[in-house]
């Protein structure tokens, strides 16, 4: 569950990001040019980010952080931890260079840092996610033995 959440808030925060950066404020506006406004470039990019995410990212991560565990089981935790996050760019590297290669579009550079932006933020929710629900079971756990 925490890895759908992850993808809902990542793909969220990158276009709403995104958005903000491609916006083009009413003051600043020529006349005779279409503007969208914020809500659609945000709602527009969400709508093509959010299934690359859970088709592409949410399987990626699955295999990823299998073989992370497995190959890094006896190892201390911040390893772990940093082993994923670097197999999560390099996965993100991958699929960047399968996509420029599926699309035909651009030098498959072009599409490095932001598949790896994207990993780093899934990355960084899914840790997050998984901090709060240890925290939180370990406060559900400690006061059922207080009562």
């Amino acid at each position: 569950m925490s890895k759908w959440i992850s993808a809902l808030l990542s793909s969220l925060l990158i276009c709403l990001i995104a958005a903000y950066g491609d916006y083009t404020p009413i003051d600043m506006r020529e006349t005779g040019i279409g503007y969208e406004s914020y809500f659609m470039l945000f709602i527009t990019g969400w709508i093509i980010l959010f299934p690359v995410y859970l088709l592409l990212g949410v399987p990626l991560s699955l295999v990823l952080d299998a073989a992370v565990e497995r190959l890094f089981n006896g190892a201390p935790k911040g390893v772990a931890i940093a082993m994923k996050l670097i197999s999560y760019l390099l996965g993100s590297v991958a699929l960047g260079w399968g996509f420029s290669l599926l699309m035909g579009a651009g030098d498959w550079t072009a599409y490095r840092y932001p598949f790896m932006l994207g990993a780093s933020v899934y990355w960084a929710f899914q840790e997050l996610l998984r901090w709060a629900q240890k925290r939180i079971r370990r406060k559900a756990a400690s006061s059922s033995m207080r009562g």
